[in-house]
């Protein structure tokens, strides 16, 4: 089991630091080792909306524009943190000995193509993460 205040607190804690996405046009099977799209459109991660459903429901969502999908189809959706906390209690949870920012996945979704698109149309895509428990 997991309580309701850890739920809670994970959630807060992916909302603070899962804060940017991607795009791309790789759409095979996800690897959990991965911490990068397979082919992503943008050079670098964009800023990204973090809403809360409920206390443990977090919606991730993006907006892309069509001059920034560049006439690509989209396959894939990562969200990522570039920021590590600055603190030696986080010391396990980083992959790097220095506290600068390093990127790290929280979720990559291959999906059928969609696109092209025109530089005048939007995507707008959300990715829904429920902190729960199973057993």
């Amino acid at each position: 089991m997991i309580t309701e205040t850890a739920k809670r607190k994970i959630a807060l804690f992916l909302k603070e630091f899962y804060n940017t996405a991607n795009v791309g046009v790789g759409g095979n099977a996800s690897n959990p080792n991965s911490d990068t799209l397979d082919v992503p459109i943008l050079g670098a991660n964009k800023a990204i909306t973090v809403s809360e459903s409920s206390a443990n429901v977090l919606d991730f969502t993006a907006t892309f524009t069509g001059s920034e999908l560049d006439g690509n189809t989209v396959r894939e959706f990562g969200i990522f943190s570039a920021t590590t906390p600055d603190d030696e209690g986080f010391d396990e949870l980083r992959t790097t000995t220095s506290y600068s920012a390093e990127t790290t996945m929280l979720a990559r979704v291959n999906f059928d193509a969609l696109g092209t698109f025109a530089s005048s149309d939007e995507l707008e895509i959300t990715l829904t993460v429920e902190v729960e428990w199973c057993h």
